[in-house]
């Protein structure tokens, strides 16, 4: 499973139950907040939940919601929605994955944030693989849309979308990728479950790429969403397949793909992450690319932006950088997931990077292994994971200040030796609004999620709060594997 974030703020390129009532209703004008489903101001965390279990359908799927007030997060203020709800399309069935991957934006205007979730076990005469538009609305997320392959019936879908007004017309389109192809999904999308026009923008015209992940963001100075592709093409010359990323510069009429860069050999963009933001604050959105098997222990790749779209000098950061925390050893996962966001207040946007494969000390027991700890012998160790933050700045990413969160960090609840696998997917996003972004990172090994307060030094393990499906009154859903939202 990939991940990766999209941000398009001008300053950042991101931002950033019972529903909450509203003070006012919205407008009929683009939500101020992707993630603001309700339209009440504050910022709501969608959570996918692929492994939950709908009645008895196991792997069905599910979206949780909680809810944001004035004071942040409210846990007690939450939602549950699958393929079951009322509203929306589908029904629940095992093993759809609903929930793998999900991401935000107010896709058809109305003032309200919507989730756009995909399922990509969905299957419906002969097609495989969907995605389903949650609208928001002034009652929340009441109602649901959705789409499966329009042009290859025969062909995986959804592996992958991204949101952006990438033909400028004032109307948000999806990108979606399947296992050959880059479908361009012309706006509008409404909640009748139309869209518009759908261009495959397959680079080689064939069976030669493997796209694995999208991102969107805005890359050049000109004020429309870009997006890049990351994934695998042949190369004749090699005779092999090689990383590569693929630039589509937005523009009136359609995206152009305008750059093809090719990334390190020892590469592989299987369950890799990515991001767009201004690291140094030069006006250009920067790719960051987080690409957890690579070399030894994973790695961070980062195109600088330009007026053409990300540059083809490639920094690389891992474990082993000046300042960065740890030592790369195989298995890390360096990289499994990336988000961006200011979280210290400096007006430079960070990157946070999950680290789901660290082991940081010897197994807590043997119930935490599965198996028993031999007579005599050393105790196993395992992936408790964590999460680092890379710091913004002049020169953009670097090692710098960079700080790891992990179980060992005062305040955050766990145990070093245990089996959680933290950082798998971790959010970047500024709930309380006070300038500096919450870190939020999934352990789903353990079941968890973990939500930790930023302050003017970054976030910190003080006050952080560790939610379970207990603690959310939720156990009915057997299993936690929460994928957090682009």
């Amino acid at each position: 499973m990939r991940k990766r974030t999209c941000l398009l703020a001008a300053a950042l390129l991101t931002s950033g139950l019972t529903p909450l009532a509203l003070a006012s209703p919205a407008t009929a004008a683009a939500a101020k907040y992707a993630d603001d489903f309700n339209g009440d101001g504050y910022r709501d965390l969608a959570v996918g939940d692929r492994g939950a279990k709908v009645g008895d359908h196991w792997n069905a799927g599910a979206v949780v919601v909680i809810w944001g007030t004035s004071r942040g997060l409210d846990p007690a203020r939450r939602t549950v929605v699958t393929q079951n709800s009322p509203g929306i399309a589908g029904t629940s069935e095992s093993n759809d994955y609903f929930g793998t991957d999900i991401t935000t934006a107010d896709l058809n205007q109305d003032g309200y944030g919507d989730v756009i979730v995909t399922a990509i076990g969905e299957t419906h005469d002969g097609r495989s693989g969907a995605f389903t538009v949650l609208w928001g609305s002034r009652s929340g997320l009441t109602r649901g849309s959705s789409y499966m392959n329009p042009l290859y019936p025969d062909r995986s879908f959804a592996k992958d979308i991204s949101v952006g007004d990438f033909n400028a017309d004032g109307r948000p389109d999806v990108v979606a990728v399947d296992s050959e192809n880059i479908l361009y999904m012309r706006g509008p999308f409404t909640t009748s479950g139309s869209r518009g026009k759908v261009t495959d923008f397959d680079p080689r015209g064939g069976e030669e790429i493997t796209p694995e992940t999208v991102v969107a963001g805005k890359v050049t100075k000109d004020g429309t969403a870009d997006f890049a592709v990351l994934g695998s093409e042949w190369d004749t010359a090699v005779g092999a397949f090689k990383d590569t990323v693929w630039f589509y510069k937005g523009g009136s009429g359609a995206p152009k793909r305008t750059k093809t860069v090719k990334l390190p050999s020892s590469t592989t963009l299987v369950s890799s992450g990515a991001a767009i933001a201004d690291f140094d604050r030069n006006g250009y959105g920067d790719l960051a690319i987080g690409a957890e098997r690579a070399g030894t222990g994973g790695a961070v790749y980062v195109l600088p932006g330009t007026s053409t779209g990300p540059s083809s000098s490639v920094r690389t950061i891992t474990q082993a950088t000046s300042g960065v925390p740890g030592t790369p050893e195989d298995g890390d996962g360096f990289g499994g997931d990336v988000s961006a966001g200011d979280t210290n207040g400096d007006g430079y946007a960070d990157l946070a990077v999950g680290t789901p494969g660290e082991i940081i000390a010897a197994a807590t027991s043997s119930a935490d292994t599965g198996v028993s700890v031999m007579a005599g012998g050393p105790p196993p160790r395992m992936s408790a994971g964590g999460v680092t933050v890379l710091r913004g700045g002049t020169s953009g990413l670097t090692g710098r200040n960079a700080r790891t969160y992990d179980y060992n960090t005062a305040g955050v609840e766990g145990e070093p030796g245990e089996r959680a696998t933290l950082g798998h997917s971790v959010s970047l996003r500024d709930y309380t609004r006070d300038g500096r972004a919450e870190l939020v990172a999934a352990a789903p090994s353990a079941n968890r999620l973990h939500l930790l307060p930023g302050t003017s030094s970054g976030p910190t393990g003080t006050g952080s709060k560790m939610l379970t499906l207990t603690s959310l009154g939720l156990t009915s859903l057997t299993n936690f594997w929460a994928e957090l939202a682009d």
